[in-house]
């Protein structure tokens, strides 16, 4: 037992290790402190207890707080102070000077410096969202923001202070029309220039998701908070579930254009879930029993590799999608346009294809059988475990529902752009379907997912619908061996294959595109075990 105790708190020194090297000071304090007061009162052997708290003294010693807590004072030096031997306060200073002089990117950078030193983080980010908001750079300045209001324990009014300032820059990115996943460089070249190279890749922004809510403004949002929902009952007083619930909403996870996600708690076991209510107009027409109608398919559903889906409830005639709670979105691991390892992004590939595979030909717990194709994918539609290695797929099938209950609303050509990043030529020409089952749609989306997180680079970027039509139906994307020439050919041979303009000539299954992928890359798609999943989730949330 000891062994498994001393493994778990080593494991936790890895993570406060982790932290501090990307600068997150004082959550690598908080966890080395709690550390402390869990080994004094553990049952470990005498050796290994001081064993661990030395090692653990000692990297509090190397963060600069050689007391639990207590930063270390900056040594004097005679020369021009450098960034080490500034302290966080200097650092801070500066960087409210600048934007005081509205030198709003300089200020961001010199904020960044003194977060990395520990100091003053909330207000930090704050004031790095409010750079942000000066740029107009809205999704940038909702990163920062969520950084605030993510934290545990922080103040109910500063809490509510941020939520409005991320809901105020969801609304003004909506009205001002501006699209952040709009690249300034085109990524797609014509097939007979796809062998091209020396070419480097464009600026890279983040799958764009904080739009508003139409129906849902800030006062509505707060009015929300700490209300209580209820399972729907349909016709004949019956849930979905069998038995009804009541959910207390606790606060927003995610502000999204087709949806706004809350965190629910069951109001008699306590336990936490996802709750996710559709945005106007996508919710529009669609009635509660087709709704109800999906949650049950999807409470059938026995992939391990799709989100569970648990109960539909309502307040009034607002609707909620009860699903298990994952804390990572894909689209927030590919913000920074960093490539992901190579072995990284095919364990996630191969667990897309797995879970495509369980939609595409599944037989639920009822023994029915259904046919279910997703036609939405794109990286926020890809949920992560922050520790260990789970990846889902959410949303499976809900997009036909809301095709065919509003089908102005969800036409290709209304859709906003960072949709059509992902659409499938045959979504814009539904005459390039020819009546065929739409696998084929899904694994083209799955293509260029795989080719963002082998790149960095989304493998289409566009100003405009018709720049996308183009693109997708005419032209291929620059092979990903250009930007990055160490992916095997097997990969860049499986992704250009995917890519196809004509759906006929992709791949017939996803189970075939995972067998491609299982022969040789067996160790790959293997979850992780060495600590490198974690290690890449904790990096990425603190870039």
């Amino acid at each position: 037992m000891s062994t498994e105790a001393m493994a778990q708190y080593r494991e936790r020194l890895t993570e406060a290790r982790l932290y501090h090297e990307q600068g997150i000071k004082d959550g690598a304090v908080e966890i080395l402190q709690e550390l402390l007061r869990e080994i004094e009162q553990s049952d470990l052997p005498e050796t290994e207890r001081l064993e661990l708290t030395s090692d653990i003294l000692a990297t509090l010693e190397h963060m600069g707080a050689t007391e639990p807590g207590e930063e270390a004072v900056p040594e004097e030096s005679p020369d021009e102070p450098s960034f080490e031997s500034q302290s966080g306060e200097q650092i801070f200073q500066y960087g409210l000077a600048l934007m005081d002089g509205r030198f709003y990117h300089e200020a961001i950078l010199e904020f960044k410096r003194a977060a990395a030193v520990g100091y003053r983080v909330l207000d930090i980010w704050e004031r790095c969202g409010d750079c942000a908001s000066f740029l107009e750079e809205w999704d940038q300045a909702i990163h920062y923001y969520n950084l605030v209001y993510n934290e545990p324990d922080i103040p109910a009014d500063l809490k509510h202070k941020i939520l409005l300032k991320i809901t105020k820059c969801s609304q003004t990115n909506r009205k001002s029309g501006i699209r952040h996943a709009a690249r300034e460089t085109a990524v797609t070249r014509p097939r007979q220039e796809a062998k091209s190279v020396g070419i480097s890749p464009p600026g890279i922004g983040k799958d764009f998701v904080a739009e508003s809510i139409a129906s849902l403004d800030e006062s509505s949002i707060s009015g929300l908070l700490g209300r209580t929902i209820q399972s729907w009952r349909d016709g004949k007083g019956t849930p979905v579930t069998g038995d009804g619930h009541v959910y207390r909403i606790l606060h927003p996870l995610h502000i999204g254009l087709t949806s706004m996600v809350f965190e629910l708690e069951e109001e008699k076991s306590g336990r936490r879930f996802a709750g996710q209510t559709l945005a106007a107009p996508f919710n529009r027409s669609i009635c509660p029993r087709t709704l109800g109608e999906w949650v049950h398919a999807q409470r059938m559903t026995t992939s391990a590799h799709v989100v569970k889906v648990l109960d539909l409830a309502h307040w009034d005639d607002l609707f909620f999608i009860v699903r298990e709670n994952l804390p990572i979105s894909l689209v927030d691991l590919l913000t920074g346009g960093r490539p992901f390892p190579i072995r990284l992004a095919v364990f996630i590939a191969h667990r897309l294809l797995e879970a495509l595979g369980d939609l595409h030909l599944h037989k639920g717990l009822d023994d029915e059988v259904r046919n279910i194709f997703h036609l939405d994918l794109r990286p926020s539609r890809v949920l992560l475990h922050d520790r260990k290695p789970i990846v889902k797929i959410y949303n499976s099938g809900l997009w036909s529902l809301l095709q065919k209950a509003n089908p102005a609303d969800t036409s290709v050509r209304k859709l906003p752009l960072p949709f059509l990043a992902y659409r499938a030529p045959e979504q814009f020409k539904t005459y390039l379907a020819r009546r065929k089952p739409p696998v084929f749609t899904d694994l083209y989306q799955f293509g260029a997912i795989f080719y963002e997180m082998l790149t960095g680079v989304p493998a289409f970027s566009a100003s405009s619908y018709e720049e996308y039509e183009i693109q997708h139906c005419e032209q291929y994307p620059t092979p990903p061996k250009v930007w990055r020439p160490e992916i095997p050919d097997q990969l860049n041979e499986l992704i250009m294959n995917c890519l196809e303009c004509d759906p006929m000539k992709r791949w017939r299954s996803a189970t075939q595109v995972a067998l491609f992928l299982e022969k040789p890359f067996y160790h790959e798609i293997q979850p992780p075990k060495d600590g490198t999943y974690a290690e890449f989730m904790i990096q990425a949330k603190a870039a």
